[in-house]
């Protein structure tokens, strides 16, 4: 699945979030969030939903 790592980051930017805060607000570690929006790992519908609702999107408007 195919992450719109762009959209996530601009929302985190216009929230003033760090990956280390979006990661807290997922109860997850900075590590997993930099995985998901920079490589192959964790990219499952699961973690979109989850990324979708602490940054109040829906979720099909983070995949590509």
């Amino acid at each position: 699945m195919d992450i719109n790592a762009t959209k996530i980051q601009q929302e985190m930017d216009r929230l003033g979030w760090s990956q280390s805060e979006l990661a807290r607000r997922l109860g997850k570690h900075r590590q997993w969030v930099w995985a998901v929006l920079n490589s192959k790992k964790g990219k499952t519908f699961r973690s979109v939903e989850a990324i979708a609702s602490v940054l109040n999107m829906d979720p099909k408007d983070l995949i590509k």
